[in-house]
């Protein structure tokens, strides 16, 4: 079957802006690559180990309706970051709680950039997911436990909110929406990477990929959700013994990850590679260089600035030296060289042609 032209349009695109990434990078200039849009404040789950998770849900409303940003504000940011991102993430709080959230994945799709959308699943069946399915590539569920005890621990949710979740994620396969499970690893949920029950019931439940990091302890608590030294070790050992011996399903964050976790306690990295991302806020602030350093001069407005001027902010150099985040994979997967980057793109519009020849054969 030929190739789709919306693919090929989409991988000169990327080809383009991938060049464009390297020669500003030859002439000492930082420039993003992935663009994150957290689209609102709000959250109705109450995950400890998130600073969306606050208990007081009505001040959260208040704060999301006086601070996030209108759909037109949402769609010139989008504009001004289509010049330069490869790729869209969208998250939140929980993204698809806002009412625009249809309209705003569409014209980011008519931008050209793909999109992969973070979200708890709880909202879901109240989407078109036929719809939805024209305009993404990949749906990321949030799912730091597969069994319900453990699962609403952590998410801070009653035994009905998970059995939504699980419907909802059946919806999501039969809707034919290529998603893939999340799960952040705390001291609440390590007994099932460590017999490894997880995978199994993730398959059970429609995913046939995961993406497993750990907590990154938040510094505006008093408490620590990571697991002790020991017993993080016995996760990783676990996770890279049952990629060893099973295909399904696929484990996302590489080896390295886990192997620098057991040798050294913590990811290895020479500088954090934040700048790589461009990440905005719900109302359209972007901390240079990251959420570790939110004070009013590291604080730019993309409504009122470039991408140019933010990225030649002399804030940056903070990454040089900063090595806080011990675990957190975010910060460990954009520290690796731009080819990672690419190479994971091109393998995802690999995917997306077979499924488009699959489904025409």
């Amino acid at each position: 079957m030929p190739i789709p032209l919306i693919l090929v349009v989409d991988t000169i695109r990327t080809l383009k802006l991938l060049g464009n990434w390297s020669k500003s990078r030859i002439v000492g200039r930082r420039r993003p690559l992935i663009a994150v849009f957290s689209l609102t404040h709000y959250c109705n789950f109450y995950c400890p180990m998130c600073p969306f998770g606050d208990s007081d849900k009505l001040g959260q409303i208040a704060v999301a309706k006086k601070n996030d940003l209108k759909t037109e504000e949402w769609k010139l940011i989008f504009d001004k970051v289509s010049k330069y991102c490869i790729w869209a993430i969208i998250e939140g709080g929980e993204p698809t709680s806002r009412s625009d959230f249809m309209e705003l994945v569409k014209y980011i799709h008519n931008l050209k950039m793909p999109i992969t959308v973070i979200t708890n699943c709880s909202h879901i069946d109240k989407i078109n997911l036929d719809e939805l399915k024209k305009y993404i590539q990949f749906m990321t569920c949030s799912i730091d436990s597969v069994f319900e005890s453990s699962y609403c621990k952590i998410r801070g949710v009653t035994t009905p909110m998970y059995n939504r979740v699980v419907d909802n994620l059946k919806l999501l396969t039969n809707h034919d929406i290529p998603h893939y499970f999340n799960s952040v690893i705390t001291k609440y949920n390590t007994e099932e990477f460590i017999d490894q029950t997880y995978f199994e019931r993730a398959m059970e439940l429609g995913s046939n990929a995961v993406s497993l990091t750990f907590v990154e302890d938040r510094s505006d608590v008093n408490y620590s959700m990571l697991p002790d030294p020991r017993t993080m070790t016995k996760v990783c050992e676990s996770i890279l013994e049952y990629r060893k011996n099973h295909s399904s399903p696929r484990i996302m964050i590489p080896n390295q990850y886990f192997e620098q976790i057991i040798e050294h306690g913590r990811t290895v990295f020479d500088e954090c590679g934040v700048w790589k991302s461009v990440f905005v806020n719900a109302n359209g602030n972007v901390l240079v260089p990251c959420w570790k350093f939110n004070s009013p001069e590291n604080t730019y407005n993309l409504l009122e600035r470039s991408i140019d001027e933010i990225w030649e902010a002399p804030q940056w150099d903070i990454a040089r030296t900063c090595h806080d985040c011990k675990v957190l994979g975010c910060i460990w997967y954009s520290s690796q060289p731009v080819t990672t980057f690419a190479r994971n793109y091109m393998s995802g519009l690999s995917k997306m042609i077979n499924m488009h020849n699959n489904k025409n054969t």
